[in-house]
């Protein structure tokens, strides 16, 4: 009896064991970007199955550590996170480093030189990519005024002129390499690709914050003039595909260079940014719970600033009072709402957060990008403090 008790106790400890290792969330080693950098390339699981490593900063956010990113052409996206050296896992998501769907490594040859990869996936076949070296990278350098643009462009390993495309950033501070995962497959099948770094960003000059619509798109056409001043670029195949943001350059950008090809907008918008950022406003506003006769007024102030950026008419010079909403929503900014701003072209998404950012209760800090460059500002819940009164009735409070 001793026996089979004894068993049975050990059996539990056993799976316990098991399963609180399985909660544990895997330790992902620090790796300095520059090793990191030694992975990226062209990996081919077959003749006609690629899947490319770059490194990518869409999951941390501009002006941090980027992270390598595997983009398969099937359509999968994964983090890999180091774990030794030459070893990595991913999640079960693009960014989920909470626990392990599949185990990455890499094999060098004799020199040291990265080979090929292993990609074993839990309750799959393991699999193996070869390093191929079908791309050609070339840094290169054009102006647009007075501003000097830096980026890369990749060609086909293969000799003769190519059509090309120019990677056109959406809002943010953008590099070279945040849209090429878009565009990437074009270049096994003998497309060139341009990506530049946006204004301020990386190694260009000037600040895109405080660049107009026509300046980003003098920026696209700088670009598609440089493409036609090279002899492996056939001039008269070059065209833009560019996200969100870009959807409003590009056009732009293509009545001066009326010569460009073609124009491939992913995700970009058919109406004004105005309307767009309104519209997203509303939408958010009303997904948070926020009282419609609230929501109706926000809106209302927005029209309002926006009108007030393209007219110069409708301003007040005293604060507009929004009485509809809960005591919860407390709006602390570190200026008035009555403080103009000039809608510049950049500044278009950027602009709706200048009200939003003031509106919507968070533990955050942003910083908004109009025109006239907000300055960081900081929000929290009301919490109710000693010796402060607290009104139960409706309304928000604002504070410079």
């Amino acid at each position: 009896m001793r026996t089979v008790i004894g068993a049975a106790v050990a059996t539990v400890l056993l799976w316990t064991t098991i399963g609180l290792s399985a909660l544990q969330s895997p330790a992902v080693r620090a790796v300095d970007e520059k090793v990191l950098r030694e992975y990226t390339g062209v990996y081919r699981w077959e003749p006609t199955a690629f899947v490319y490593l770059q490194m990518w900063d869409e999951f941390t956010g501009f002006g941090t550590p980027r992270q390598l990113i595997a983009f398969d052409e099937s359509g999968d996206i994964r983090t890999l996170y180091p774990t030794d050296p030459d070893q990595f896992f991913a999640g079960p998501g693009m960014a989920v480093s909470t626990s392990v769907e599949s185990r990455i490594e890499f094999q060098r040859d004799g020199t040291g030189k990265i080979t090929s990869l292993t990609w074993q996936r839990d309750g799959a076949a393991l699999r193996t990519a070869r390093r191929v070296e079908i791309e050609k990278h070339e840094d290169v350098r054009f102006s647009s005024g007075d501003v000097t643009l830096t980026g890369t462009l990749i060609s086909p390993a293969s000799g003769g002129k190519h059509p090309a495309i120019v990677l056109v950033h959406g809002s943010g501070a953008e590099n070279r390499e945040y849209i090429l995962p878009f565009a990437r497959f074009l270049i096994r099948r003998g497309m060139a690709v341009l990506g530049y770094d946006k204004r301020g960003v990386g190694g260009s000059t000037g600040d895109w914050n405080t660049a107009s619509f026509d300046d980003l798109a003098g920026d696209v056409v700088a670009a598609f003039e440089y493409l036609k001043t090279r002899s492996d670029i056939d001039p008269t195949q070059i065209g833009l595909l560019g996200i969100s943001q870009a959807g409003w350059i590009m056009p732009l950008a293509a009545v001066r260079a009326k010569d460009v090809a073609f124009l491939i907008s992913i995700s970009g918008a058919g109406v004004p940014p105005a309307e767009t950022t309104i519209d997203q406003a509303r939408n958010e506003m009303t997904m948070t719970s926020m009282p419609p006769q609230g929501v109706d007024e926000i809106v209302a102030l927005l029209k309002l600033q926006y009108e007030f950026a393209r007219t110069g008419q409708g301003g007040t010079s005293t604060p507009l009072p929004v009485r509809s909403l809960p005591l919860g929503w407390v709006n602390r900014p570190t200026r008035s709402l009555e403080r103009r701003t000039t809608l510049t072209g950049n500044s278009s998404s950027a602009c709706t957060s200048t009200i939003l950012d003031r509106l919507f209760v968070s533990s955050r800090r942003r910083h908004s990008r109009c025109g006239e460059n907000w300055t960081t500002t900081s929000w929290r819940k009301r919490t109710r403090q000693p010796g402060r009164r607290h009104s139960k009735r409706q309304g928000i409070e604002t504070t410079r």
